[in-house]
């Protein structure tokens, strides 16, 4: 079930009604919140919400089990247990076929002695079930990548004493299963959800308590609709995926401005589901920290990593980067973190050597600058900064396009097309090259202006807002795409 769907809008209907004029006592709308949040689960395979209790079950009873103590060797076994459990229920479904399929030519090179036999031996051993790890039809659900970080989130703050364990089941499930959020995020920390629930769960039970604000929920959603139905939808349709399904039969220009396009395209629909999901779990009370701030006006990698998928970030520095000492054991440990924090970032999006690539770029690229120096200022001098701001979105623009390619070869091929200049230009037309322009212009907007903005937006009168919100929706109706693509994160 999508965003921009009817389904989607009757389902939330629904449980909007039902959480605010049906139910009124705080226990009786955590109950319905994770009913709704499981139900909506199920709408994509009701067999993974099995997986969803059990991921829930098992951190709440690691949980209590680190609360509980003191000594320092029973908490931290209970921590490593709870990790080893969350690591290998995503590994077997996000992992287990490519690293059975690398074990096996592994194992298959080592008793042919060459690589083409034991591609060849690995295919005969796969098919007869002759080598130890057979391949399996696994279908990965849904979000596992998010809730399963959200899980040991829960765990890691009770053990870094961030958050007391929480005894209640019902507010563990609700924070990890959390409908608006499971599919593909924001990755909100239990410290930043679990204190909410009491205060959002009471909201309007009684007289005079603060309502909910309704007009920054639409805006968010307008919002992420726009980039999602307008930019995304159209430019990876039109533009996009045409040129880089097959580089080589585009003329140059074409072939470097869609990937360019990809790096709105990607955060068009990522920003997108993020303003959307923060502006329904806004809807029903609950604060979710921004994901995204204008990330391609970033003067240095590190820079875009405080901009881009903030909550993903802020999770790999929390119980990641700084596990691996962070910045306390001097620069060359420093350095080793920050690589290595990138590359399993990589490997977090999935399992294949394009992941791991991008997650090197980054990775090095953090290094580097960390090493040097450079990156925590933004140059005074107004031309060296756009100078600095236009080759790190040349950089992020190429780890995308590593990103997204399903092979390193796609990659090379893509650096061969640049040549392409005699071709003829057949798929940049003047409503790509406006989007594109817009794509990226909607970063240039000061966060004052956007201030200015929402506070204009807020002011409007009830009568006003309510006839630009259906004004909004009248016009998406007439010019965006029949259906709704999946999201790109909703593979992670």
């Amino acid at each position: 079930m999508l965003f921009p769907t009817v389904s989607f809008g009757v389902f939330f209907l629904c449980v909007f009604i039902g959480f605010w004029y049906v139910f009124r006592r705080s226990v009786e709308r955590r109950m319905f919140l994770v009913a709704a949040s499981y139900l909506f689960y199920a709408f994509w395979d009701w067999r993974f919400c099995f997986l969803l209790l059990l991921s829930t079950a098992a951190s709440w009873g690691f949980g209590l089990l680190i609360g509980r103590e003191k000594e320092y060797f029973w908490r931290k076994l209970f921590l490593v247990l709870s990790v080893v459990f969350n690591l290998l229920l995503l590994g077997f479904f996000k992992y287990y076929n490519f690293f059975a399929e690398s074990a096996n030519a592994l194992i298959g090179y080592f008793a042919h002695g060459s690589a083409a036999s034991a591609t060849a031996a690995a295919a005969t051993g796969a098919q007869s079930g002759g080598f130890i790890f057979p391949a399996l039809a696994i279908i990965m659900p849904v979000g596992i990548s998010f809730y399963t970080f959200k899980s040991m989130s829960y765990v890691f703050d009770v053990y870094l004493c961030e958050l007391p364990a929480v005894r209640s089941f019902l507010d563990v499930a609700l924070y990890v299963s959390f409908f608006p959020q499971i599919a593909s995020g924001p990755i909100v920390h239990a410290v930043d959800f679990i204190p909410q629930i009491e205060q959002a769960t009471a909201l309007g039970a009684e007289p005079g308590s603060k309502p909910i604000e309704a007009a920054r929920a639409f805006e968010l959603f307008m919002s992420g609709l726009l980039k999602k139905m307008v930019f995304a939808n159209f430019l990876s349709t039109l533009f996009v995926d045409p040129v880089l399904s097959d580089p080589s039969t585009y003329n140059a220009i074409e072939v470097a401005l869609a990937a360019v396009g990809y790096s709105v395209v990607i955060y068009s629909d990522f920003s997108g589901y993020s303003d959307m999901a923060i502006a329904v779990a806004l809807l029903l009370g609950f604060k979710t920290p921004a994901n995204f701030n204008r990330p391609y006006v970033s003067f240095s990698v590190t820079e875009f990593w405080k901009r881009w998928h903030i909550t993903f970030s802020s999770w790999l520095r929390n119980y990641l980067y700084f596990s691996m000492g962070g910045s306390r054991f001097g620069k060359a440990r420093t350095l080793v973190a920050l690589f290595f924090t990138m590359v399993l970032g990589g490997l977090w999006h999935g399992a294949a050597l394009t992941f791991v690539a991008w997650g090197v770029m980054q990775g090095l690229a953090l290094a580097l600058e960390r090493g040097f120096g450079y990156g925590n200022t933004r140059h005074p001098n107004a031309l060296v900064a756009a100078i600095q701001i236009a080759l790190t979105f040349a950089f992020v623009t190429l780890s995308w396009l590593v990103f997204r390619a399903p092979s390193l070869d796609s990659v090379l091929a893509w650096f061969a097309a640049l040549g392409n200049f005699s071709k003829g230009i057949t798929l940049l037309s003047p409503l790509v090259i406006a989007l594109l322009a817009a794509g990226l212009a909607m970063h240039a907007i000061p966060e004052r202006a956007r201030a200015s903005c929402r506070s204009a937006w807020v002011a409007l009168p009830v009568v006003a807002r309510g006839g630009a919100i259906a004004a909004f929706f009248a016009l998406l109706a007439v010019v965006s795409m029949s259906g709704v693509a999946p999201f790109i994160y909703f593979q992670f």
